[in-house]
């Protein structure tokens, strides 16, 4: 296995969890850290010993030996960092979102296709076993056609000033309502409230229309007495629940649906409910960051095309801007 050598920027509260990933990674090898923090520099070179350390990313770029960059910085750097790693010819990984426009997400796309390197967006629940094993029931038809599909993402916590509980919290779900649809929104609608901070939307319901006629409902907020990480799928045939906060029994389908029947001596359609029984799946846990780590390198070694590649992460800063336009004019907005 070729090994990889990686710089990550960034080395706070997610950041130090990708060093952990990368450092323990097989055929990597965690070359460069970077933060403006000296104490965070020493909490995460204990995990990558032998990495070499500075303030800035730039020392890192440099370095030829550096074949790939991990960019985990706040969510307003992003655009910046990703774009002078990709102009010094590095393979990029950068959390979510990719950026804070389309316009400045459009350019990192560019960049990537135009160098040839992969560029992947931190969408990590895309590499969640049980948003996989759902994919695998819905490309099956064991759902039936997705009818509508819901998420409530809300905790009390990890307040920010320079983003709303929108940009902070709803990629994971926006992400996910693609994947699982394999469509692009037409329209979004949105609402939300600014309770603690002026301007900065502690809470907000938004609902986006696909083409197919399915409606992705999600409530983000962090400011609730609940911490609640969930996903609901109701399909033509059955239903399926996602609670991230289960330890084991993180998915449940329910065996559940509304029949359309001919009553005899009537021509008439008749609504019947069915209910059926639920049921508790099992598959293979295993750490999403893991598996996101290995795939980005699997990627940078054969030149694959990432699940959550550039143009993914596009699709979803667009969708975030149509539901902030959505947001602050009160008004539908078409994507």
């Amino acid at each position: 296995m070729t090994e990889v050598n990686v710089a990550i920027a960034g080395c706070g509260q997610w950041g130090v969890n990708h060093v952990r990933t990368f450092a323990n990674a097989p055929g990597c090898r965690v070359s460069w850290l970077a933060d403006t923090d000296p104490k965070r520099l020493a909490k995460a070179r204990e995990l990558a010993r032998g990495a070499k350390t500075a303030p800035e990313l730039e020392a890192a770029l440099k370095d030829e030996s550096v074949q790939a960059c991990v960019i985990a910085t706040n969510s307003e750097s992003h655009h910046a960092l990703a774009r002078k790693a990709l102009e010094a010819g590095k393979h990029v990984l950068v959390e979510k979102p990719l950026a804070l426009s389309a316009k400045e997400a459009g350019e990192l796309v560019e960049i990537a296709g135009r160098k040839g390197l992969v560029l992947m967006v931190g969408h990590l629940l895309l590499y969640h076993p049980a948003v996989n094993y759902l994919k695998g029931l819905l490309d099956k038809g064991e759902l039936g056609q997705i009818l509508y599909l819901y998420s409530v993402r809300v905790n009390l916590g990890a307040i920010r000033r320079n983003e709303n509980a929108l940009w902070s919290l709803a990629p994971h779900d926006i992400s996910v309502m693609l994947y699982l649809t394999g469509q692009q929104p037409t329209r979004a609608i949105a609402n939300g409230k600014c309770f603690l901070q002026k301007g900065i939307e502690d809470v907000v319901f938004f609902s986006l229309d696909f083409p197919g006629g399915q409606v992705a409902h999600a409530q983000v907020s962090w400011l609730d007495p609940h911490k609640i990480r969930k996903f609901t799928v109701v399909g033509a045939r059955k239903m399926a629940a996602f609670d991230d906060m289960e330890a084991t029994e993180k998915i449940k389908l329910y065996d559940k649906g509304v029949n359309q029947e001919i009553r005899y001596g009537s021509y008439d359609e008749v609504l019947t409910l069915r209910e059926g029984d639920i049921s508790i799946p099992y598959f293979r846990m295993t750490e999403p960051l893991r598996l996101e780590a290995s795939h980005f390198l699997d990627c940078v070694r054969d030149k694959k095309k990432p699940l959550s590649d550039g143009e993914n992460g596009l699709a979803v800063v667009r969708i975030l801007e149509a539901i902030t336009q959505a947001l602050k004019s009160g008004k539908p907005v078409e994507i």
